[in-house]
């Protein structure tokens, strides 16, 4: 995996590039996902959430839309300026927009500040994860929930066959085509290939100390979302 700095230039490099990219990549599907997390996180009028590795922003106007107070962070500042000018033509310029350049691993919030936190395609590109477990936990309340949105494992053998062929075939060329940086998406694939299965993360946050740990497979598990409660 590559250092936490150049991750940082990586999605620095595309940021402008970044949103349509998902949408064309993901064939649209990536504004359900978006649904199914925000759904799941528990979101809603009365509760505070930070969501981490926020990118340009999708992940926080889903939480938004569900009513809930977000404190939006990110470890690179040319993604996470994107957001307000999103927000505002959506009807969310209140929401709150924090910390442009957090890292997970060291989060400048409180103690038992947030009521959940998300965190979406993220994880996999944090260096250490333990570290970012054990801040999540420290700032989350008690009773408060994890979310975790993010590739995973297909769970069919013709899905698994096809998403490989796909993610290191046509994905590398689209997003080099579209993005002008081909670094960043022959990178993707790799760390998806890399990152662990649906049951090894489930396993990583028991070990940090979360409970009722579980996951839910969209799309065939090409994604995943992951919950565990403070």
């Amino acid at each position: 995996m590559p250092e936490g700095r150049q991750v940082q230039q990586m999605f620095s490099a595309i940021a402008g590039k970044y949103d349509v990219l998902n949408h064309v990549l993901s064939g649209g599907v990536d504004f359900w996902w978006w649904w199914r997390m925000a759904r799941r996180s528990g979101a809603a009028p009365g509760k505070r959430f930070l969501d981490v590795a926020a990118g340009t922003g999708d992940s926080s106007l889903a939480l938004a839309r569900r009513g809930a107070e977000v404190v939006s962070t990110d470890f690179t500042h040319a993604m996470l300026r994107l957001g307000p000018a999103k927000f505002a033509r959506r009807g969310f310029a209140g929401l709150i927009w924090a910390s442009s350049d957090a890292d997970a691993q060291r989060l400048p919030f409180r103690e038992a500040s947030f009521d959940g936190i998300t965190i979406c395609y993220g994880i996999r590109n944090v260096e250490d994860r333990a570290l970012a477990y054990a801040e999540f936990l420290r700032v989350l309340k008690p009773g408060g929930q994890l979310t975790i949105l993010e590739f995973s494992a297909p769970v069919f053998p013709w899905l698994r066959a096809f998403y490989d062929w796909y993610s290191h075939r046509v994905l590398p060329r689209i997003g080099a085509w579209i993005s002008g940086d081909a670094s960043a998406y022959t990178y993707l694939p790799e760390s998806i290939r890399a990152f662990p299965d649906q049951r090894a993360l489930a396993a990583e946050l028991e070990a940090a100390g979360f409970r009722q740990v579980g996951w839910t497979n969209l799309t065939g598990g090409i994604v995943a979302l992951h919950t565990g409660v403070r």
